[in-house]
């Protein structure tokens, strides 16, 4: 073997690990753009959520002092459990759709950072994409049906 067949052949290798350098690069890139575009967009709506609860909660708990001041101590002091405000199911929904939003963001994240696994992992084998995405969206089809006939019954 000769120094030109060498140096030939760790050229045609180092062009095939530097497009596989950059497919993988760019599929991870697109991976954490979609992993920051769900972050980003759950966050935003949690903010909401909060903000709006903290709203009622803070107008409710306004009125109710208002009431209490209106009426004197004697009427607060006769029945104080009256002017407790109602500001309870306001905080046990903004909980709930908050576990509820955590939860969606972090199988959302998975299945992001799965695809983006996957994508990589076919870029640098070789295997084609379409194989991995047909399996894994079968795989998502049948767990969604099997949530949706948990949640029926």
């Amino acid at each position: 073997m000769n120094f030109e067949t060498v140096v030939s052949d760790v050229k045609d290798r180092l062009e095939t690990v530097g497009a596989q350098a950059q497919d993988v690069a760019e599929i991870s890139l697109e991976t954490l753009k979609k992993a920051n575009q769900i972050v980003v967009t759950n966050a935003q709506n949690l903010f909401k959520v909060h903000a709006d609860t903290v709203k009622v909660v803070f107008d409710a708990t306004k009125t109710s002092f208002e009431k209490a001041l209106a009426d004197g101590l004697k009427a607060v002091a006769a029945d104080p459990v009256s002017y407790i405000p109602a500001g309870r199911e306001p905080i046990v929904a903004a909980f709930n759709d908050t576990v509820e939003t955590f939860t969606k963001t972090g199988e959302k994240l998975v299945k992001v950072i799965k695809a983006g696994y996957e994508g990589v992992a076919a870029k640098i084998s070789g295997e084609p994409v379409v194989k991995q995405v047909k399996a894994g969206a079968k795989k998502a089809v049948r767990k969604t049906t099997a949530t949706v006939k948990k949640a029926a019954a």
